[in-house]
């Protein structure tokens, strides 16, 4: 299935709100903490991210604690790849990448 049609499918799911925000996730130093972008407090439904960067950036990567590495306690977000996030509304999500570059990630939310 092509990612257009997995963002599709994804996006149907949002009867309140849905919210793309573009995240900075950084190779090293402070992890970069998703902050939720929905206007009416809504409890969030879903949680996706898609990895927007360039091609020598390579992959990013999502965890669920501040001190998550590429090393193994984090989970993968490839290059140009929508991946849905299992999350409840109360959790955070910390993005980091894996190279030297910074990582371009649009996360979607619904509500």
């Amino acid at each position: 299935m092509s990612e257009i049609a997995k963002y599709l499918r994804y996006i149907i799911q949002a009867n309140k709100e849905a919210k793309v925000t573009a995240v900075q996730a950084h190779p090293v130093g402070p992890l970069t903490e998703f902050t939720s972008q929905l206007t009416e407090e809504q409890p969030r439904k879903g949680i996706a991210a898609y990895n927007n960067s360039d091609a020598a950036s390579g992959d990013c990567y999502y965890g669920y604690n501040a001190g998550i590495s590429p090393s193994g306690e984090s989970m993968p977000i490839p290059l140009g790849a929508f991946i849905p996030i299992p999350i409840s509304t109360d959790i955070s999500v910390f993005f980091c990448a894996a190279s030297g570059e910074h990582g371009d990630i649009r996360v979607e939310e619904l509500a």
